[in-house]
C-alpha cells in the first residue's frame, strides 16, 4: 500500500491480525501445515468461506504466486485478442445499451469503461471467444476467463494492490477448481458447462475477498452464486455464441453475489450438498465426491495445477492434434490414410465427436474448434493448428474435410487413459498399404507435468496482442511484478489509446 492511502476494503479491520506463514519463497506446492478452516459441523460452503477470509498474500508460496501471474498474463492476452472478434464486439454493444452499465472500469482492448460487473461481463466474454483460455483439467473448469475479469474489474474499481488481486485470484481458483473436482464430470453429462457452473462460486469468493466480506457474508455470497449458476452446452449443435456468455455471466453473477451478501442478503449454508442443493440439481450427487470441496485447503494449491492452452480450440483435442502432427513429421500424407481411429475418453465424446456428421463437416469456425475430426485432419495435413485454422475459408478446405470424413472414434475404457487428470491423445492411423501407426500422448502440452516455458507463454501473449493498440512488453513486465503495482496501473495498460 502506498504511504498515505487508506486501507483497502480487502484489508479494513484486519491490519492488526497476525498473518500466519504457511508458505515460503521457493516452497513446494504442498505446505507442511494448514490452518484449521473446518470447524465442527461446518458445511462445505462455510469451510470455504473461512478459508477465503483467512487467506493472506504472505501465505502463498512462490510456486502459487508465479502460477497466478502466469495465468493472469495468459488470460489478459487471450482476452485482448478476443476483444477484436465479432461476437464480443456485439456483446459490448448490447451491454452499452443496458441502462446503468456505464462506469470507470476498463473494457480490455477498447476505450470503453463500464461499471465493474458489466466490465467483467464484457471481458469474460472476450476471454473465452477464442477457446484459448486455460483449464483446470481434473475439474474441467475454464476458471481464469471468469476470475481474471472478476478480480481486475473489482480491484480496479476499489483501487487495490496487485497483491490483493493475486490473493483474490488464488482464492477464487481454489474454490472453483474444488467445485469442479467434487462434481466429477456429472454436470457435463447433464448438459451443463462446468466452467461457468463451478466458476461462479470462485467469482463470488474472489469478489467477496476484495470487498473484505466477513466469513458469514462470504458463505452467503458463495451460496447466492449457486442460485445464479448457469450455462448449458446446446451451443455444440450449431457452434452458436452462447458458450462465450457463460464465462462473462459467471464473473458478473459472482460480483453481484458479493455485493448482495455485503448488503445482508442470505443464502443456504448447504448450497452444495443439500437435498435441493447444487450437486443434486446440476449433477449427480451419488457420483460426486463432496469431500473434494474442502479437501487439501491450504495444503494442495489447485492454482498451481492449471493447464495453459497452446492451441485456440477445445482443450480435449490438443493432445490429438499433437499426435496428428507427429504423423505429419513422419511424412504421412492424407492420401496415405484409409482411416484414423481416435480413442476418446467417454466424457469428451459429446463435446468433440458427436453428432458425427456435424463434427466431420463443421458449419462455422467456432464449431470447428469442437470438432475432433476436423482438428486431427488439420494437424496431420498442416503439421499444426493456429488461429488461421479456424476461419470461414479454412473450414471449407476440401483436403481437410476429406480427411476428417475418415476420422472415427471409440470410447476409451475406464482407466485406459490418463483422463481426467490430463486430456490425453491416442490414435491409430490405418494406412492404405496395410500398416497401422499408433501415436499416444498421455500428458497434454501446457499441463504442470508438461508445461509451456515462460518464454513460450510470453511469446503466446505477444502474439495475441500483436498489432493491437496496447503496449505488449510493458504489460508483460507489469504482470511479472504484479504485487509491486497498484491495479489501476495495470488497467491503464489494457485500454486502447483514447
Amino acid at each position: 500500500m502506498t504511504t498515505g492511502q487508506s486501507a483497502s476494503p480487502a484489508r479494513q479491520g484486519r491490519q492488526n491480525e497476525a498473518k500466519p506463514q504457511h508458505g515460503a519463497k521457493g516452497a513446494p506446492n504442498h505446505d507442511d501445515h494448514a490452518p484449521p478452516f473446518a470447524a465442527a459441523e461446518s458445511t462445505p460452503a462455510q469451510t470455504l468461506a473461512r478459508f477465503v477470509d483467512d487467506l493472506r498474500f504472505e501465505q502463498l508460496n512462490m510456486q502459487v504466486i508465479n502460477a497466478a501471474r502466469r495465468h493472469l498474463l495468459d488470460t489478459i492476452g487471450v482476452g485482448l485478442r478476443g476483444s477484436e472478434q465479432e461476437m464480443p464486439r456485439k456483446a459490448l454493444d448490447g451491454i452499452l445499451a443496458i441502462p446503468g452499465s456505464a462506469g470507470r472500469t476498463t473494457v480490455w482492448g477498447t476505450s470503453v469503461s463500464l461499471a465493474a460487473p458489466y466490465a467483467a461481463l464484457a471481458n469474460g466474454i472476450a476471454c473465452h471467444v477464442l477457446d484459448f483460455d486455460d483449464t483446470h483439467t481434473a475439474g474441467i473448469v475454464h476458471g481464469s476467463a471468469i476470475l481474471a475479469p472478476t478480480v481486475l474489474a473489482m480491484a480496479d474499481e476499489l483501487n487495490l494492490s496487485g497483491s490483493d488481486l493475486i490473493t483474490a485470484f488464488v482464492a477464487g481458483w481454489e474454490v472453483a477448481a474444488r467445485v469442479g473436482l467434487a462434481a466429477k464430470g456429472t454436470m457435463h453429462h447433464r448438459g451443463y458447462h462446468t466452467s461457468s457452473t463451478a466458476g461462479v462460486f470462485g467469482a463470488a469468493a474472489a469478489a467477496g475477498k476484495l470487498l473484505g466480506l466477513s466469513p458469514r457474508q462470504l458463505q452467503c455470497a458463495i451460496s447466492l452464486a449457486g442460485s445464479q449458476a448457469s450455462g448449458i452446452n446446446e451451443y455444440q449443435t450449431d457452434g452458436s455464441a452462447s458458450k462465450i456468455l457463460h464465462t462473462g455471466w459467471a464473473a458478473h453473477a459472482g460480483i453481484a453475489a458479493a455485493y448482495l451478501a455485503r448488503a445482508g442478503m442470505t443464502g443456504p449454508a448447504s448450497i452444495f450438498e443439500g437435498r435441493l442443493g447444487f450437486l443434486n440439481a446440476y449433477g449427480d450427487i451419488r457420483q460426486s465426491d463432496i469431500a473434494q470441496l474442502t479437501g487439501g485447503l491450504g495444503l494442495r494449491w489447485e492454482t498451481a495445477l492449471i493447464s495453459i492452452k497452446p492451441y485456440s480450440c477445445c482443450h480435449f483435442a490438443h493432445a490429438f492434434i499433437d499426435c496428428a502432427a507427429r504423423l505429419f513429421e513422419q511424412g504421412v500424407k492424407a492420401d496415405d490414410i484409409a482411416r484414423i481411429e481416435c480413442v476418446v475418453p467417454e466424457l469428451e465424446i459429446p463435446m468433440v465427436c458427436e453428432p458425427k456428421d456435424i463434427k466431420r463437416s463443421p458449419t462455422s469456425p467456432y464449431a470447428a474448434k469442437f470438432s475432433l475430426p476436423f482438428m486431427v485432419a488439420a494437424g496431420l495435413i498442416d503439421g499444426k493448428v493456429s488461429h488461421d485454422t479456424f476461419t470461414q475459408e479454412s473450414i471449407a478446405r476440401k483436403d481437410v474435410l476429406g480427411l476428417a470424413a475418415k476420422v472415427e472414434y471409440r470410447a476409451a475404457a475406464p482407466g485406459e487413459t490418463t483422463f481426467p487428470e490430463y486430456f490425453p491423445g491416442w490414435l491409430y492411423a490405418h494406412l492404405k498399404n496395410g500398416d497401422t501407426l499408433e501415436e499416444r500422448m498421455d500428458q497434454n502440452l501446457g499441463t504442470p507435468a508438461n508445461p509451456l516455458s515462460q518464454s513460450a507463454l510470453e511469446e503466446k501473449f505477444l502474439g495475441n496482442v500483436a498489432g493491437m493498440d496496447v503496449p505488449g512488453p510493458a504489460i508483460v513486465g507489469a504482470i511479472n511484478a504484479l504485487e509491486e503495482h497498484e491495479v489501476r496501473k495495470i488497467s491503464s495498460l489494457l485500454c486502447a489509446a483514447r
